[in-house]
């Protein structure tokens, strides 16, 4: 029991991965699970209850595990409760559970030889696993039902109550609703959501994002709401186009932080519509693992599109790139921003920071690669490298 315990405190690679990959295990609504926040922490809390059970049986081996929940846990529980979706954190906990299990049985064979043995260990396993689980999840009951009762004894309207009454497609006084947030709904908006999958995340820096991303759009001072335990859901006026290329700007002032962008749309229609927009390409980021830091709904439609049917998008990518699809990244992106910038080799060097010569032969390099002209396939190439590089996670040095 040590010795797997011992196994088990080193959170071995695959251990990690097969219990990320639990999350996505129950049919639940995936518009939570594709949440990059909440994905985030669960996933941080999958490893802090394993490593807590762990640790408990390297000291006391087979003895009972006092529950643990770690904060990320509690701030989940909380947040899935006020959008009464309490049910999808104990299924997720379960399928953790059951991958937790079938990954500690496997093991265990390789632990001892002996059939009364391992009998045992596995009778001693079950156990201690299926009552940590229980008391756990009794504890987060609790905060759950501890935060249903406090939402039901607040009486008074904040922002998010009036915000979701606005996205819910009731009738309502717009005028009202308002004067209450301190915000025009008649105008053109902008929508984002604003959030981090730091653990430690502080909420002044998305704040200072999205104030710069409503001063991208011409807004002097946005609606923001407080969404979640890291997030952010921001309404700017749009007095003027957003500007695509100053996106990567904000990114890189705002280390750490994520934002996703809907369309201008007017009126109330136009705040619900970007809103939705704004969360279609968070997910469509979280579930990618080359997205860029700040994407808007614009940049992410043909990916999108291009990435329902994952076999598809392989062969294609494969039929166009040809070897470039596995060479290096750099090769790809500078060929990538040539494109975006049609073919202007003096504008593509100055926004990649390259000296023009560099990036000639970066480019005369990746035509080589490719298995059709580019002449005759700029659209589809263009296309390719779109999907590919957003699949493909970046290196730091490259971000």
């Amino acid at each position: 029991m040590r010795k797997g315990a011992e196994i088990a405190q080193g959170l071995p690679p695959e251990w990690v991965e097969h219990l990320n990959q639990s999350i996505f295990a129950t049919p639940d609504d995936a518009s939570v699970r594709e949440d990059p926040v909440i994905l985030a922490s669960c996933r941080r809390a999958n490893r802090a209850e394993l490593l807590h059970w762990a640790n408990a049986n390297l000291q006391r081996p087979g003895e009972p595990v006092e529950p643990y929940v770690s904060t990320d846990m509690v701030d989940t529980a909380r947040e899935l409760a006020r959008r009464g979706m309490s049910e999808l954190l104990l299924n997720t906990a379960r399928a953790a559970q059951n991958t937790a299990w079938e990954l500690w049985m496997k093991m265990a064979f390789s632990l001892t030889q002996d059939p009364e043995e391992l009998a045992e260990l596995l009778e001693v396993s079950s156990r201690s696993i299926s009552a940590f689980i229980d008391s756990n999840m009794r504890l987060v009951t609790r905060i759950m039902l501890d935060e249903k009762s406090a939402q039901a004894r607040d009486e008074h309207i904040d922002k998010r109550s009036l915000v979701s009454r606005l996205l819910d497609g009731r009738e309502v006084d717009t005028g009202q609703i308002g004067r209450q947030l301190g915000y025009s709904l008649s105008q053109k908006h902008c929508a984002c959501l604003v959030w981090s999958e730091s653990p430690d995340a502080e909420i002044r820096p998305l704040e200072d994002a999205a104030h710069a991303l409503a001063r991208l759009t011409g807004a002097a001072e946005p609606l923001m709401v407080f969404a979640g335990s890291a997030t952010l859901w921001v309404w700017s006026g749009a007095a003027k186009p957003l500007d695509l290329n100053r996106l990567q700007g904000i990114a890189q002032q705002f280390p750490g932080v994520r934002a996703a962008i809907g369309s201008p749309g007017a009126g109330l229609n136009g705040f619900r519509r970007s809103h939705l927009e704004a969360l279609a390409t968070q997910r469509l980021m979280g579930r990618l693992a080359g997205a860029p830091s700040v994407a808007s709904i614009d940049q992410v439609r043909m990916v999108s599109l291009m990435t329902q049917d994952d076999r598809a998008a392989r062969q294609f990518v494969a039929s166009m790139l040809g070897r470039l699809a596995t060479e290096s990244t750099v090769l790809q992106r500078s060929l990538h921003a040539f494109l975006a910038h049609g073919c202007n080799i003096t504008q593509t060097a100055e926004a990649l920071g390259t000296h023009r010569n560099t990036l000639l032969r970066r480019l005369e390099r990746a035509q080589d690669l490719l298995p059709v002209p580019l002449a005759d396939h700029r659209i589809q190439i263009a296309a390719a490298l779109e999907l590919l590089i957003w699949s493909t996670p970046l290196n730091g040095d490259e971000r």
